[in-house]
């Protein structure tokens, strides 16, 4: 078996407005919610082209459990300059990683629910 990418990862936030706009606002998905299927509860999915990247249960409260310890969410990037740029408009802080002799470059910043995101870019 091989993993070809990355077909989703689900958030239960309290903080949907908040949420939703870091999502399209900083990082380009786009909220459309005809597409996303009546589950009876609500929520949105966000998407790059035709994928749900990132699925989004609206909640009432935070939810602490087994799930709370989740790492980070990577992402493929293009445009290093053009995405740190777009970082500072929005006032996003994030670190800015090259190891040696890997061929890519990598940011690391958190979205409004505390989860750690990473950009990895070819060089």
């Amino acid at each position: 078996m091989t993993i070809e990418g990355l077909n989703h990862y689900n958030i239960d936030t309290s903080r949907p407005d908040e949420t939703v706009d870091f999502y399209c606002e900083v990082l380009g998905l786009v909220n459309d919610p005809g597409r996303r299927p009546e589950f009876g509860f609500p929520g949105a999915w966000l998407f790059a082209g035709d994928a749900a990247l990132v699925h989004l249960n609206f909640i009432d409260e935070d939810r602490v459990g087994p799930t709370g310890a989740f790492n980070h969410i990577a992402f493929t990037g293009s445009d290093f300059e053009g995405t740190r740029h777009r970082l500072d408009e929005h006032g996003v802080s994030y670190r800015a990683s090259e190891p040696a002799d890997h061929g890519f470059k990598q940011l690391f910043f958190k979205d409004p629910n505390n989860i750690r995101i990473e950009i990895n870019f070819t060089l």
